[in-house]
Parts: structure tokens; C-alpha cells; sequence
């Protein structure tokens, strides 16, 4: 029998929603990456996703090699001065809470 080694989600394993999580389309992470750029143009960030019930996006810091696989998700986008991080190992551990989120928040119906 042979092995398979575990491959790390990406965003195409995700499904288009995942409420109250949204995945942007190309315009959308377009539009986020390039907010994110003119904030800190030092970091590689782009954006994957965000919150439809808060201000809140998802993006991948790619590290100044462009190889990193973290996740940083920020709470207040719209106001950098209150911008809160919170950064997870890569995309499989976000995806676990953006479900989690996602069915507490459909309980709530």
C-alpha cells in the first residue's frame, strides 16, 4: 500500500463561501492586495478572503522571499490606526476556524 503524503489546503479546496468568510474573486483580491500594499508596502500580503459580517480580511504573508505559507487575518481593516493581527501557521489552521466560525455562525441563524 502506498502512502500519501498530506497536502496543504489551498484556497481552490475551499468552497466560493463559507458564511460569515467570503473568498474574494480577482477583483476583490485585486482590490485588497492593493490596500494592503499602499498600508505597507514592505509586506508581501495578499489578500484571499473576507468577513461579511465584520471588518475583517483574510491574507497570506508571503514573507520578503515570497515563499511563506502563514495566514494573518485583521480585524478593523478599514482602520489601520486600530487594525488587530492575528496570524495562523498557513491555510489548512485558518480554514479550520473559518469553519468553526462559519457554524456558530449559521446556529445563530
Amino acid at each position: 500500500m502506498l502512502k500519501r503524503t498530506p497536502k496543504e489546503p489551498t484556497t481552490e479546496d475551499a468552497p466560493d463561501n463559507i458564511a460569515p468568510w467570503e473568498m474574494l474573486d480577482d477583483a476583490g483580491i485585486a482590490t485588497y492586495t492593493a490596500k494592503l500594499r499602499e498600508r505597507d508596502p514592505l509586506r508581501n500580503l495578499i489578500a484571499f478572503a473576507r468577513r461579511m459580517d465584520q471588518d475583517t480580511v483574510a491574507c497570506f504573508d508571503k514573507g520578503a522571499d515570497g515563499k511563506g505559507k502563514a495566514v494573518l487575518v485583521l480585524r478593523r481593516f478599514d482602520d489601520p490606526a486600530q487594525t488587530k493581527e492575528h496570524r495562523y501557521p498557513g491555510f489548512g489552521a485558518w480554514f479550520d476556524d473559518a469553519l468553526a466560525a462559519s457554524r456558530i455562525w449559521k446556529a445563530k441563524g
